[in-house]
């Protein structure tokens, strides 16, 4: 179940939405204020950046709770998860038996040394 042990992305997209929209905001606010653009175009442009840096920011802050509302959709129900949790407990403790195999390493005919056995890793092969 690698769904569990996987990490979101959501908190480090967030993060970087919340500074980006951050920093591009106090920018513009400085620009505003020291700057005062007197073109219409460079109202334009920094009136822009201040709404896209306003939008980032928005982003980031409903990204955290997307993210973990996605994350909890993600995962089994909890009935499915108690079950194979108790699955995986009674496999753990009765592991199947382990019978040793003595192989040999065949002949060059493929035949194998006396009072050994040859397992063959060869599919077996089909009767037509």
């Amino acid at each position: 179940m690698s769904i569990l042990t996987n990490p979101s992305s959501a908190f480090s997209a967030s993060l970087i939405y919340i500074t980006v929209g951050t920093i591009l905001d106090v920018w513009m606010i400085v620009t505003l204020v020291y700057y005062r653009p007197t073109s219409d175009w460079g109202n334009f442009l920094v009136i822009g950046f201040l709404v896209t840096g306003f939008a980032l920011l928005v982003i980031g802050l409903l990204l955290g709770p997307i993210g973990r509302f996605a994350r909890r959709a993600e995962l089994p129900p909890e009935e499915v998860t108690a079950a194979v949790s108790q699955a995986e407990q009674t496999a753990a403790a009765n592991p199947p038996p382990v019978v040793p195999v003595t192989g040999a390493v065949p002949a060059a005919n493929g035949t194998s040394a006396p009072g050994t056995t040859f397992v063959s890793t060869a599919p077996p092969a089909s009767n037509r």
